[in-house]
């Protein structure tokens, strides 16, 4: 997706005060920057504001905390209880922070050009606005949902692939579009030429490590991201990143029918995390445990029972 030259995408603008309460983990840029901010002393003081730019900082609280903010120069109105709840800063505006107690916050950096690049191609008319008061903050469970799962992307990156960091900035972007842009109506989307839908999926199966993003797999197929993403939807009933998962899971099968290999090594060549990640996506996909397909494949064609007679590490697995 779109990235915003010589902006704060990356959210070096966030502080990092010398002191080693005040803990900051970025993720790598991709389409939205994403950084956890954690403070455990109270009194941090004023924080310094991004320099003003076309984008949305939208910022998660994962902990009640006090604090004053600004908005060209007026004050924001905020309840006590502010955990779980979410607020949209318009970079265009001029922020001033000052941090009282301890806090615990989750923020995404939104360039303007990511929420433009979700609309049809070819449409006139583009994004005009947020409907929001800025800073001020709304309870917002789909913000709060998408948060939740990217967590673990903040704590072991290693073990989260770009597709799937792209598939939840993107759902995130779209919702923003959703709930709060002033849009004019859409115009509908049409489905992938034969040879786009052909391109993306042999992308997609070159790296089931997910080690792709939206933007590589759009700029093949010459389309801007928004466009691809509703596209390939369209042909596909599912998203690149579910889409993913299918083949990961069609490929372990494939992988299942040689004794040899225990399924936590199955996992790990198909671009899972580990086994038990694999053993959860694949009974969600097919129904079942590897385990008992395996069996139940073994048996359908006069195979050896691998759960049995193969790999040890498969008979401690259910």
């Amino acid at each position: 997706m779109t990235r915003a030259a010589g902006s704060n995408l990356d959210l070096r603008f966030i502080p990092v005060p010398d002191r080693p309460a005040v803990l900051v983990r970025r993720l790598g840029r991709g389409m939205v920057g994403i950084a956890r901010v954690r403070c455990g002393i109270d009194g941090l003081g004023m924080l310094d504001p991004p320099a003003i730019e076309d984008a949305f900082l939208i910022s998660h609280y994962l902990s009640d905390f006090r604090s004053d903010v600004w908005v060209d120069g007026r004050p924001v109105e905020k309840p006590a209880n502010i955990a779980g709840l979410t607020s949209i800063h318009d970079l265009r505006c001029d922020i001033a922070c000052r941090m009282h107690t301890a806090f615990d916050i989750m923020t995404f950096h939104m360039p303007r050009t990511v929420l433009d690049s979700l609309l049809p191609d070819g449409r006139a008319e583009r994004l005009r606005d947020l409907a929001i008061e800025p800073g001020r903050p709304v309870d917002d469970p789909s913000i709060a949902a998408l948060a939740a799962a990217m967590l673990p992307a903040l704590t072991m990156p290693e073990r989260v692939g770009l597709l799937l960091i792209d598939h939840l900035t993107c759902a995130l972007a779209n919702h923003v579009l959703t709930a709060y842009g002033r849009l004019s109506p859409a115009k509908g989307v049409g489905k992938l030429a034969p040879w786009q839908e052909r391109r993306a999926k042999d992308m997609i199966s070159a790296r089931l490590d997910g080690e792709i993003r939206l933007a590589e797999l759009a700029a093949e197929c010459r389309l801007s991201v928004g466009h691809f993403v509703r596209a390939f939807r369209h042909t596909t009933d599912t998203t690149p990143y579910q889409w993913l998962l299918r083949r990961r899971v069609e490929h372990a099968k494939a992988l299942m029918r040689d004794g040899t290999r225990s399924l936590a090594d199955i996992a790990l060549d198909c671009g899972f995390a580990d086994q038990s990640h694999f053993t959860r996506t694949f009974g969600r996909l097919v129904g079942m445990t590897p385990r008992v397909w395996r069996h139940r494949d073994a048996a359908a064609f006069g195979a050896p029972d691998y759960g049995r007679t193969g790999s040890t590490a498969d008979a401690r697995t259910a």
